[in-house]
């Protein structure tokens, strides 16, 4: 008798595994944000409550650009993320982000529906807990970047706190991508506002391009300095649009921002 009901449950708690792997292809299989814009108009109200400023010009349909931000929690900066995306001009879908896996595996029904792992590059945590992205992934972006009017986001900061510009704990991602690709970032903040003890994006800013400058032949050392100081400029630019107090190791942005620039050497 209690080896029929261990059966019994085995087979029911595989059938609900099915039923539920079933619903959720079915889901997936939609994919509404690449088939409507209208769906897309949908989605950004379905966001209400984050305001975003006017598109800039130079991220028209024709160009190609990084997107950087401060990252004040994983779901809130994606929220933010997918509304910009919805803002873009174009009827096909333009942004795509560079994120952290559970965005996909513990998407909720309705990004399933809007097909939300198409629009992400994921990235994945080594045996030393560092995130990475795989050498078949990175190969999918610099293809990705090579399409014009493509735009990717990524964040110069890897863990969330306060509002996620942390000094120590720089992310060079977009400054090599931008650097391989000749294309410009483009410094995006995410203004919050504390609700229930956590932050929630309420506006998102952009600011002026950078061009990445290309370095002269210089060593290794040289190199990593170079790419550190140019993801500090990045991360300053950021800072900028950020209201006092929500700028997190970069209060002080003007020195930061100046001695940045002269370690670059640029004005």
């Amino acid at each position: 008798m209690e080896k029929g009901l261990r059966y019994t449950e085995a087979v029911s708690s595989l059938m609900r595994r099915e039923t539920l792997e079933r619903v959720d292809a079915g889901l997936r299989s939609l994919a509404l944000l690449e088939r409507s814009k209208r769906a897309r108009q949908l989605m950004y109200l379905a966001t209400r409550g984050i305001e975003v400023e006017p598109i800039p010009s130079f991220l028209d349909e024709t160009q190609t650009a990084i997107l950087v931000s401060n990252y004040p929690s994983v779901s809130q900066s994606m929220r933010a993320v997918i509304k910009v995306g919805c803002r873009l001009s174009g009827e096909r879908p333009r942004l795509k982000a560079i994120a952290r896996p559970e965005i996909i595996t513990e998407a909720t029904a309705s990004m399933k529906v809007l097909g939300v792992e198409r629009f992400v590059f994921p990235v994945h945590k080594d045996q030393d807990g560092s995130y990475r992205l795989e050498r078949r992934i990175v190969k999918e972006v610099l293809a990705y970047l090579d399409q014009p009017g493509n735009v990717m986001w990524m964040s110069i900061t890897g863990r969330t706190r306060g509002n996620g510009l942390l000094e120590g704990d720089l992310r060079t991602g977009a400054v090599l991508f931008s650097l391989k690709k000749e294309i410009p970032l483009v410094p995006m903040a995410f203004v919050t506002r504390e609700k229930a003890g956590r932050p929630r994006v309420v506006k998102v800013r952009f600011g002026e391009r950078i061009v990445v400058p290309r370095p002269l032949e210089v060593g290794d050392f040289e190199r990593v300095d170079y790419l550190v100081d140019l993801t500090k400029l990045a991360m300053c630019q950021v800072a900028r649009l950020l209201p006092p107090g929500q700028r997190g190791d970069y209060e002080n942005t003007d020195e930061k921002l100046t001695e940045a620039k002269r370690r670059l050497g640029v004005e």
